[in-house]
This record gives C-alpha cells, sequence and structure tokens, in this order.
C-alpha cells in the first residue's frame, strides 16, 4: 500500500526527507558552493515544493511552485535502462497531471488548483480526492498507464523525450561518449518569443550533467531551476505560467542527450 503524508505534520518530516530517500538528481546549489559555471550572484528564485511523489519503478516526481515568478514545475527524475518520465502529455495542466499520475488515495495540494487559467472546468476526479495544506509526500505508488502517460516502459541514452521539439542533441553509439557536446543555451526567443511554458530533458551517459532553467523579468534572466544529473540517469522538467522569454542552459559534457522545446 502507497505510504501517503500531507498537511502540517509533513513540515517536520520535510526537514529530514532529502536524508532518507535517495533522489538521483540534486541541486547544484546544496553542493557548498559553486559548481562550474557557476556564479555565486546569480539571480535565483526560490522553489516551493507542492508535491513529492515516490513511485516503485524508481521515478522521483516533484510539483512546484517558484516564490517569486509565480510559475509552476514539475521534474521527474529516473535511472536510464529502468523506467522513463510518467507525465508525457504536455497539453495537461499541473492539476490535471498530478490528477492523472496519483491514485485517489494521494491528497491533492490546495494550491495547486489555483494553477489552471481562470474559467477551466474543474477536472470531475476532484469529486473523489481530499484536498489538504502543501506539501504533499507520497511514496511507494504503482506507475500509471494511460494514454497521458509515456509509453516507453525503459528509457535509453539514445531516446528523446520531448517530439516535437526545439531542440535535440544525441549521444555517440554504441558509446555514448564518443560524442561531446559543448555547452549550449537555447533561448525562447530563437523560437517564436515569449512562450508560456519552458520543456527541457536531459539524460547523463557520460560524465557530468548540470541542467538549468530561467526566465526573464525586468531585463534580467533569474534562474529557477539548477540540478546536477547524476551518471546513467535522466531529467525532465517543465516549467512556466505566463509568457516570459526563457532560457535552458546545459554544461558541455559528452555522452549526454539534450531535448526540449518552448510551448504556448
Amino acid at each position: 500500500m502507497a505510504r501517503v503524508l500531507s498537511g502540517r505534520a509533513l513540515l517536520a518530516v520535510l526537514v529530514v526527507l532529502p536524508t532518507l530517500t535517495a533522489w538521483n538528481a540534486a541541486p547544484v546549489s546544496a553542493a557548498g558552493g559553486s559548481g562550474p559555471g557557476m556564479f555565486d550572484d546569480e539571480p535565483v528564485d526560490r522553489d516551493v515544493e507542492l508535491a513529492r511523489l515516490g513511485y516503485r519503478n524508481g521515478v522521483r516526481v516533484v510539483f512546484s511552485r517558484d516564490e517569486l515568478s509565480g510559475d509552476w514545475g514539475l521534474r521527474q527524475d529516473g535511472e536510464m535502462g529502468r523506467n522513463a518520465p510518467l507525465a508525457y502529455d504536455d497539453k495537461q495542466s499541473m492539476l490535471q497531471t498530478y490528477l492523472t499520475i496519483t491514485p485517489r488515495s494521494v491528497p491533492v495540494p490546495r494550491v495547486l488548483l489555483s494553477e489552471p487559467p481562470a474559467g477551466t472546468p474543474t477536472p470531475p476526479e476532484l469529486a473523489y480526492r481530499t484536498i489538504v495544506a502543501s506539501p504533499v509526500v507520497a511514496d511507494d505508488l504503482a506507475a500509471p498507464t494511460s494514454s497521458a502517460m509515456s509509453t516507453t516502459a525503459v528509457r535509453t541514452c539514445w531516446d528523446l523525450y520531448w517530439d516535437p521539439y526545439n531542440w535535440a542533441e544525441l549521444p555517440g553509439y554504441p558509446n555514448p561518449a564518443s560524442v561531446w557536446h559543448p555547452a549550449k543555451t537555447y533561448y525562447s526567443s530563437d523560437f517564436g518569443g515569449m512562450k508560456m511554458y519552458s520543456y527541457s530533458y536531459l539524460a547523463n551517459c557520460g560524465g557530468d550533467a548540470r541542467h538549468r532553467i530561467y526566465y526573464k523579468s525586468g531585463g534580467s534572466y533569474y534562474k529557477h531551476h539548477d540540478y546536477a544529473v547524476a551518471y546513467a540517469h535522466w531529467q525532465a522538467v517543465k516549467k512556466g505560467s505566463v509568457h516570459r522569454y526563457r532560457k535552458v542552459h546545459y554544461d558541455g559534457n559528452s555522452g549526454d542527450t539534450r531535448n526540449g522545446k518552448y510551448v504556448g
């Protein structure tokens, strides 16, 4: 049976949760210093977690909202050759995605109810769900299967995640590390200008891999995602809510897969 915690009782649990649960991606800023290409004065928005979900197949999912920008976030982490991202349908709202990938026994964060634009019909599934204060933590969940999920049971180094896509870089075959990808920044201004959402996928089949996502406000770019992805692991991220100029940056690396797009 899935284990679920929610509401005020979780506050103490969340303080120690990172030391109890093996997550395969960690914020670069949590490493106790600046990583490669990271500047101490680089603006960063605080990511407030709304829900943290763990699945039996090893996939970890986090729903969040930026403290300053108000942008919503959906992060999925997993292991190469073992699993694949659960949420695939980029046309779904964050709320609908949450309802799709969690069973009725898992509460819904109240804050997430305000994510769909005004006038959006209330999902009928909410009638069967308990609404609680954030954050929600649940583990030992069965991986769902539906048309809104990725149909690929196992992710390999040569799989792309977002399709259609604005950019796609694959590792070498059959040796992933045989292809070097230089550091690269993809700007939404190169793909139509301001966009509501950025979608980015990074798989590490080489050495170090770092995943950074930004939004622009008042003439400056602000970072609202900065994670080191472990070797032989992948990470898929959706960020956004309103039209903004956005960018995704990958550090130079051998043997990684970099794939993404801007929409809206």
